[in-house]
């Protein structure tokens, strides 16, 4: 499951909307939905994303927390670190080789550090 599919899956029961109702006003196949949902797709396109905002009526927090979660809900991210240097290669490969040893705490840890990171520099 991604961050966006759990959002996603969580206001439609919440709504008591089926799978079939939301595909049809999304114009999508149930089947498509279902591996949003499920994690099976990854990042959907942002129309998509602002066509689910409206149809359940988020505003602020919750438009801004559904955009979010599609944004790192891409299951097959792809890092081109050629203008980044050799620490930015290393640090993707090791995390490529080695994600699927980590433990899901761990994964969140490493997550917030990172995170961290980026704000602090950001600014």
């Amino acid at each position: 499951m991604t961050p966006f599919g759990l959002i996603l899956r969580t206001l439609r029961k919440d709504k008591n909307i089926t799978t079939t109702e939301l595909a049809k006003v999304l114009k999508v196949s149930t089947a498509y939905l279902s591996m949003l949902e499920n994690g099976k797709r990854g990042k959907p396109p942002n129309g998509m994303v602002e066509l689910i905002c409206a149809y359940f009526g988020l505003i602020w927090d919750d438009s801004e927390e559904l955009k979010n979660a599609a944004n790192i809900s891409d299951t097959n991210a792809q890092i081109n670190t050629t203008s980044l240097g050799i620490n930015a290669t290393t640090l993707t490969n090791v995390l490529k080789n080695n994600i699927k040893w980590l433990k899901d705490d761990e994964l969140i840890e490493l997550s917030k550090i990172i995170l961290s990171m980026a704000h602090k520099n950001q600014k």
